[in-house]
């Protein structure tokens, strides 16, 4: 990490041009020290997030420049200047502690079936543009998205939940009566039944058989996740099935939503049957290792959403900030999670991580200094699904698994996600 304290003015301004060239385009020259880049367009708003995130990687501080302060240009001089002005966090937050399981508890969890189920609409990139409002190339451009699923008219969150359901209990061999606990997350889904008690039916499952419904949104998936595992020990047969499901093209129609953000959005399902052990003896693909969460409530302005009283959805977007945020978020969540598994990130086969848009994971990527195709990318032709983003990419990461997992050849995954709020949570399968 470099130290701040001996950074000169011209050592910062040398260290933001090197990070304002690698967002450039190819034989762009790096801006005049003074120059608004992107107000001037030489830069778009992801380029900004890159040059934000490049800088805070290398000096340390942590959520550099976001939020950017008002009236402040965003320039080469800006950022020195903050730069110069700031302390590097040498020490970052650790998160999750209290989540671990008690010391010397021999319970143990593994992950034995999945499943997921997409829109069976497809929607290309120029139809997206139109509908909301953009200029051609932008959706593309701007956030990576070449398609998105949507749900037809026969479709909602319980029928595709429960197609990915289905096809969990038949790649853990499962049958429905087995069951003993259904855990369902949804941030469309605003019905009652709740979405849990809908999924119960239609899956026929026993009365017996424990509903329950969890939030979290965009990380709704590892909250289910850790409810699960919280309350498998005390079920009958210690089998729980957990589902994320949403259909955001019903609730983002709305032209008070802007077309930026409703854009990005697909719909889609996934679910993931656990089952656990008291004799910590698992056969399993994949177990499931600890859990780490937390919220951050400095950026929960970035990203607002309400239903008004005339029932439109009402959204407030910041989308640089909420992007920067989320950036980092995810990085730590793979520092938290090497040191609770106790493996580096050099050595996990998948990241299965929450996908705002296709240029955030590349950024990403770049950022955690692991290789993109090791990130299953389901934004790119399917939309940002909420909280069934990172379990869909979860599925593909487990069906990716060379002959498919066994005992003997269990795949290391990291799993992780961001959400509004700003919460998290991450998870890892050894």
């Amino acid at each position: 990490m470099t130290s701040l304290q001996s950074r000169n003015e011209a050592d910062a301004l040398e260290l933001v041009r090197k990070c304002v060239s690698r967002e450039l385009p190819s034989g762009v020259p790096v801006p005049g020290d003074e120059e608004d880049f992107v107000q001037t367009g030489v830069i778009d708003s992801m380029g900004w997030v890159g040059i934000l995130s490049a800088i805070e990687e290398t000096t340390g501080i942590r959520n550099f420049g976001n939020p950017w302060p008002d009236e402040q240009p965003q320039s080469v001089r800006s950022l020195a200047k903050i730069v110069c002005g700031s302390i590097s966090q040498t020490a970052r937050e650790k998160v999750g502690e209290n989540i671990a399981l008690p010391a010397g508890s021999t319970v143990e969890v593994e992950l034995v079936g999945w499943g997921c189920a997409l829109g069976s609409v497809r929607v290309e990139a120029a139809s997206i543009n139109r509908e909301c409002g953009l200029t051609p190339g932008t959706i593309e451009e701007r956030a990576g998205i070449q398609s998105v699923c949507r749900a037809d008219s026969n479709e909602d969150e319980a029928t595709l939940g429960q197609k990915a359901s289905e096809l969990a209990l038949q790649v853990a061999s499962l049958e429905p009566e087995e069951v003993d606990l259904v855990i369902a997350t949804s941030a469309t889904f605003l019905s009652f039944p709740s979405l849990s008690a809908v999924l119960h039916t239609r899956l026929l499952l026993r009365e017996s058989c424990g509903t329950l419904d969890v939030g979290g949104a965009c990380v709704g998936l590892l909250h289910g996740l850790a409810t699960a595992r919280s309350l498998l020990s005390s079920t009958r047969q210690g089998v729980a099935l957990v589902v994320a499901s949403e259909v955001h093209s019903r609730r983002l129609c709305s032209p008070r939503v802007p077309g930026e953000f409703r854009g990005l959005f697909g719909d889609g399902a996934c679910a993931f049957v656990l089952r656990c052990s008291n004799d910590g003896t698992l056969q399993g693909p994949a177990r499931l290792g600890d859990l780490v969460w937390g919220c951050s409530g400095t950026f929960a302005s970035s990203l607002r959403v309400a239903m008004r009283e005339d029932n439109e959805l009402e959204v407030h977007f910041q989308g640089e900030a909420l992007a920067g945020a989320a950036l980092s978020q995810l990085t730590r969540i793979l520092d938290d999670l090497e040191r609770r598994s106790g493996k580096l990130r050099n050595d996990v086969d998948y990241f299965a991580v929450h996908e705002p848009n296709p240029r955030i994971v590349g950024l990403f990527a770049e950022r955690a200094n692991i290789p993109r195709e090791k990130i299953p990318l389901v934004s790119r032709t399917f939309g940002n699904l909420g909280s069934a983003t990172c379990g869909v990419s979860l599925c593909a990461a487990l069906s990716k698994v060379e002959g498919g997992p066994t005992a003997s050849a269990r795949p290391l995954i990291f799993v992780a996600a961001v959400g509004p709020g700003l919460i998290w949570g991450g998870t890892y399968l050894h």
